[in-house]
């Protein structure tokens, strides 16, 4: 407690459950998690009860001094991120964890240490609004990663706010190390993101170009794509076909920003949608000395 007052974090993300079932042994979120092939005890077994227990105390201290607090699984999240979990070694557990990117990760870290870092970069991305909320927030929630890659998250999260040019970057990383149907509609989303740019500067003829790209990048996708359903985005995308075509051929005056196409990603929270292009939105190049 005397740690987490004087580092005074945005979210204490629990390796505990921190709820117990309305009825029976299990709770919704535990039950989600098994329909998906992850393991977990339940909250109201033998030493289970006591660390649910345990928890429940240490959340609502937490909670009455104005800590956000959050239930994590990190052994779940390590299923979710492809990591091995630590059962199987804390080597491999670390070396996974260090191709996260995370920096910092003790070389001779114990396995509850490298359990806590995955609870804490399962914090990092419930802040950052890149986590899935799973189960009855009015029985208990389990926050677990997305099973999408990071830097796509990112590159969605900066499309709502307006981003584009930081968008098409993000998304271009991810293309360049995936393979299909990944690769074919990472590009029609960094088309879709271009086609936005044109759309700002009135450059019709651009967008309709663009977005015919687009379009056939996305016939050759399956239903849904890193949790897209590529059908809802193509009816999106035709309806800014029309809204360009119109405006092409003088039908139209000024461009309607509500034919945006949205991206939204199952699991992803909802976040107000950003329109019109932000005006920090400018490519960032490197200055000499």
């Amino acid at each position: 407690m005397a740690w987490v007052k004087r580092m005074h974090p945005k979210v204490v993300a629990i390796d505990a459950p921190l709820s117990l079932p309305k009825a029976g042994h299990w709770r919704l979120c535990d039950r989600m998690l098994q329909q998906r092939g992850i393991h977990l005890f339940p909250p109201t077994m033998g030493a289970m009860r006591l660390l649910t227990e345990r928890g429940m105390r240490l959340k609502a201290t937490l909670q009455s001094i104005g800590f956000s607090v959050i239930e994590v699984f990190p052994g779940g999240a390590q299923d979710v991120l492809g990591l091995p979990r630590k059962q199987h070694g804390a080597i491999a557990l670390r070396r996974g964890l260090c191709q996260l990117g995370l920096q910092g990760v003790p070389e001779h870290a114990t396995h509850d240490e490298l359990d806590a870092i995955t609870a804490a970069y399962v914090g990092w991305l419930w802040a950052k609004g890149l986590a899935e909320s799973v189960g009855d927030p009015e029985e208990g929630i389990i926050v677990m990663p997305l099973p999408y890659p990071l830097r796509f998250l990112e590159g969605i999260r900066l499309y709502q706010r307006g981003y584009y040019w930081h968008a098409h970057e993000a998304w271009e990383e991810v293309w360049r190390a995936t393979d299909e149907p990944g690769r074919s509609f990472l590009k029609g989303l960094i088309q879709i993101a271009a086609a936005l740019i044109h759309a700002e500067r009135g450059e019709w003829r651009g967008v309709l170009n663009l977005l015919s790209r687009v379009q056939r990048y996305l016939s050759a996708c399956p239903e849904t794509v890193f949790g897209v359903p590529i059908r809802e985005v193509q009816e999106q995308v035709a309806v800014f076909q029309k809204e360009a075509e119109n405006l092409l051929h003088k039908r139209k005056c000024h461009f309607n920003w509500r034919v945006k196409p949205r991206i939204n990603p199952q699991g992803l929270s909802a976040v107000p949608e950003q329109l019109r292009r932000s005006p920090k939105d400018v490519p960032q190049r490197s200055g000499r000395r």
